[in-house]
């Protein structure tokens, strides 16, 4: 199996708690969380990361990579499902590969953040996500 070692594309963002980048070549969003989240900061960077999406034209799915959050957010999940996810949909996301942290906290936030949809697909490792979002149109 290869192993894909970095995320080739243009970097769309980067603050203290999020980059995103997007890479043409496959039409992935890549959005990187960084250490402790809270409500506002999902909040601010989940409507950024709409924004980005909508500007990539071709875009339709979007690696969520959770692996360096640390401690639980719960307080967004409930905002992220019913409100983030529904919104991103609406702009054309059609797939969502979920890498959840190690931290059962953060993933335990994950996991109530879900939507009703089917969209989300979740993994432990990186290569796998990508290799599934490359799998799918």
């Amino acid at each position: 199996m290869n192993q894909i070692s970095e995320i080739k594309g243009k970097s769309l963002l980067r603050e203290k708690n999020l980059e995103v980048t997007y890479d043409p070549d496959t039409n992935i969003l890549f959005c990187r969380w960084i250490g402790f989240q809270n409500k506002e900061k999902i909040m601010t960077s989940g409507k950024k990361i709409l924004e980005l999406f909508k500007q990539q034209k071709n875009c339709a799915k979007i690696l969520n990579d959770n692996r360096e959050v640390t401690g639980p957010w719960q307080d967004a999940a409930e905002w992220t499902a019913k409100e983030w996810f529904p919104q991103m949909e609406k702009a054309g996301l059609k797939h969502f590969a979920w890498i959840f942290s190690d931290n059962i906290f953060a993933e335990l936030s994950a996991k109530s953040a879900q939507p009703s949809s089917d969209i989300v697909t979740t993994f432990k490792s990186f290569n796998e996500a990508v290799e599934w979002l490359n799998s799918k149109p």
